[in-house]
């Protein structure tokens, strides 16, 4: 679909009709950028000036606080929503550094420009509520894994949201605690019989 890639891969756009997108094509200024594995594409406290989509590849969302503690928020994998919920914001800055993991194409559209979009369609303005909802939701139950659960109940909460543990580098970063730690305690859940692990991963028994 030209600059606008393939935005009906979004949930953003789902119940959005054909005619929409081609109304899309035609008006929506956009600006496809590609960037290779090890790129920086995005930099914590850095103004978050458009709506971008991430439309191939895999980035890591890190956080970086004073002393350089350095914690992997989450693992975003196309097709995804970067940073919406910052995007109008009265402080509208990337709380996170984005890193490409595997080479990423992202559409970036004018946040003044998806505004215009807001208003005129109804559909797409029910799903960006949504989805910034929806990040909030994630948000808090990140501050409340990291505040308040033991790294056991940390990572049972992983299994229910993410069904699998592929990657136990990945897990670690992810969970904020270093990888033998992570695999002891892994161990133990197995011992325990409250998780397993299959030709997937690590999953939860049923």
């Amino acid at each position: 679909m030209g600059c606008i890639y393939d935005m009906q891969s979004f949930s953003l756009f789902q119940g959005c009709g054909i005619e929409d997108f081609e109304a899309l094509e035609k008006l929506v200024p956009c600006r496809l950028t590609s960037y290779n594995k090890g790129d920086i594409v995005a930099i914590q406290n850095e103004k978050c000036k458009s709506l971008m989509l991430l439309c191939s590849g895999s980035l890591s969302a890190k956080m970086i606080g004073e002393e350089g503690k350095e914690i992997t928020v989450e693992v975003l994998r196309a097709p995804e929503v970067l940073a919406a919920a910052f995007m109008y914001s009265s402080d509208n800055r990337f709380p996170v550094t984005l890193y490409v993991e595997e080479e990423v194409t992202i559409c970036s559209i004018a946040k003044a420009t998806f505004l215009d979009l807001l208003h005129d369609n109804q559909t797409l303005l029910l799903n960006f509520i949504r989805h910034i909802s929806d990040r909030s939701v994630f948000l808090s139950r990140k501050f409340n894994e990291f505040a308040l659960l033991s790294l056991t109940e940390r990572i049972i909460s992983y299994l229910n949201r993410h069904k699998y543990i592929l990657n136990i580098q990945e897990a670690s970063l992810i969970l904020g605690v270093a990888r033998p730690s992570l695999s002891r305690a892994i161990t133990l859940l197995v011992d325990a019989g409250k998780i397993k692990r299959d030709k997937n991963g690590y999953c939860l028994t049923k």
